[in-house]
């Protein structure tokens, strides 16, 4: 077997900085515990390597009985607690397992998002898909974590609930891509023809999440960006629980008017969930708005941030699952095994 290795180095380096300063050190190994790849929070060779030596020797035998007690495909993600250190372990397909380690005082709970999307990632790299090594900052309140440290325990993570729906709304300038997105997400296909969307335009998508024994069902509402339509949208933002808000990001004016969509939805939907998507990442030498800008302004925000392109699929499906992630994360709960 074939595995892009260079995919599976800068995955796990974009994995370094969306944890931050709670990574100690982040590995993949095979089944049988062989180090495949891995980093760690320090960006010196040497001391890397004897770092994730040391770990390794620790993650060994937690990985074995999770070899021994549960067949391919069924654990899901786990975390277990040593005096120095919290680990998490995501399977990442038949082949492999993607373990997390964490700074003995950090959150797990904040972190499993990520860990997850992570893993997911990796498993798509030994199938020899298509996938971007991009592993974006998810923004999670790390306050009140469930999840609680207790040493020497093997746990196993798990949704409370089998299925969840959410009310998603798509906000925006109008031509962003908004509706490219969704079409993109739900039918697999892009629409090189522009239609404005007039109102509101109406969709469903289910995303499956089996290491967590769960699922996500979101009813899309897909906002018209145009100011004609600003009087009508407060009355579609009843009640929805989640939202992406585009720009675009050849059109500088589009990203400049994020904060006003951000302003009207909290105005009408408090608590809702957003992140932040700068679109049309693919026409490199069209951007006006740079990565470094979006991140300041998701960070100013309080959101979590990733660049997509509807017309190429990069990204589309991670804004997505990265969202029923930030939702469903509240319900994690985790049983000793």
């Amino acid at each position: 077997m074939t595995v892009d290795r260079e995919k599976l180095s800068a995955l796990l380096k974009w994995y370094r900085q969306a944890v931050g300063d709670d990574l100690i050190a982040a590995i993949i190994v095979d089944r049988e515990g062989l180090i495949m790849d891995a980093v760690s929070s320090s960006e010196e060779k040497s001391v890397e390597e004897e770092l994730v030596g040391g770990i390794s020797t620790l993650v060994e035998p937690v990985l074995e009985r999770i070899t021994k007690e549960f067949s391919s495909g069924s654990f899901g993600t786990g975390t277990f607690d040593t005096d120095e250190y919290r680990l998490i372990f995501c399977e990442a397909g038949d082949l492999a397992v993607f373990v997390t380690v964490l700074d003995g005082l950090a959150m797990v709970d904040p972190v499993l998002p990520t860990a997850y999307l992570a893993a997911e990632k990796i498993s798509r790299v030994f199938d020899g898909r298509s996938v971007s090594p991009v592993i974006p900052k998810i923004m999670t309140d790390k306050e009140g974590g469930k999840i609680e440290r207790e040493l020497n325990k093997l746990k196993k993570i798990k949704s409370k609930g089998d299925e969840y729906a959410f009310k998603l709304i798509l906000a925006g300038d109008g031509a962003v891509g908004k509706t490219s997105m969704v079409h993109r997400f739900v039918e697999g296909k892009f629409e090189s023809n522009y239609k404005a969307t007039i109102g509101v335009s109406i969709m469903k998508k289910e995303c499956e999440f089996p290491g967590l024994d769960t699922s996500v069902r979101f009813v899309l509402w897909d906002l018209a960006g145009q100011t004609q339509f600003r009087r009508v949208r407060k009355t579609y933002l009843k009640n929805a629980e989640a939202g992406i808000v585009v720009y675009d990001v050849t059109r500088k004016a589009t990203f400049e008017n994020i904060k006003d969509w951000y302003e009207d939805i909290k105005s009408s939907a408090p608590a809702i969930s957003l992140i932040l998507v700068g679109n049309k990442n693919d026409l490199v030498d069209q951007k006006e708005v740079s990565h470094e800008e979006g991140q300041q302004l998701a960070d100013s925000l309080g959101v979590s941030y990733i660049e997509t392109s509807a017309k190429t699929g990069e990204n589309i499906e991670d804004a997505f699952r990265m969202l029923a992630l930030e939702q469903i994360k509240k319900y994690f709960s985790a049983e000793k095994v």
